[in-house]
């Protein structure tokens, strides 16, 4: 299966106030060697759902995933064989006529917050007003922020941040 991405990607300074009402899944998503690459070669569990994830890049919001469904055995193995996993929690929050993806960060990244918007189109994209709880869009620097996530830390985080002159504070679900 092919499909593409058209995202926008912020930092948020809070959670929405009905987080907790949407559904949530854990997604736990391994890479197989350069977790910043371009071409990057995933392994990636979305709940009961397992999934090979070959990405590929048209633009900074746009993205193409071939994507073969497997099986939890196969993805019980294949996770061995990753060079850095990380584990987080989305919750799917509708925005207007978008979804939004927000993601709870687990472990050593427990703090890190981040919402992905995806449009049906450019002009959807184009058109879009962040609510207010958004902090910074990090499109265009989400994949170098997000080099070797699996193996970095929250204050790690925050010096990739510090370093774009952005302030990254740490959000915790209540």
């Amino acid at each position: 299966m092919k499909q593409i991405e058209i995202e926008k990607i912020f930092l948020l300074k809070k959670l929405p106030p009905d987080l907790r009402k949407h559904q949530s899944m854990i997604i736990q998503v391994g890479d197989f060697y350069d977790s910043n690459a371009i071409d990057a070669l995933k392994i990636r569990q979305k709940g009961d759902y397992y999934e090979l994830i070959k990405k590929e890049r048209n633009s900074n919001h746009e993205r193409i995933e071939h994507i073969v469904v497997i099986k939890k055995g196969e993805f019980d193995i294949l996770i061995k064989a990753t060079m850095q996993n990380h584990k987080k929690e989305r919750y799917l929050y509708p925005l207007s006529d978008n979804i939004c993806e927000i993601d709870l960060y687990q472990g050593k990244l427990s703090g890190y917050v981040r919402a992905e918007v995806e449009f049906e189109n450019e002009e959807k994209m184009k058109e879009f007003n962040p609510p207010d709880w958004f902090a910074e869009e990090i499109t265009d620097i989400n994949h170098e922020i997000h080099e070797d996530l699996g193996i970095v830390t929250f204050e790690e985080m925050k010096e990739r941040y510090s370093k774009k002159g952005i302030k990254l504070t740490p959000i915790i679900k209540n």
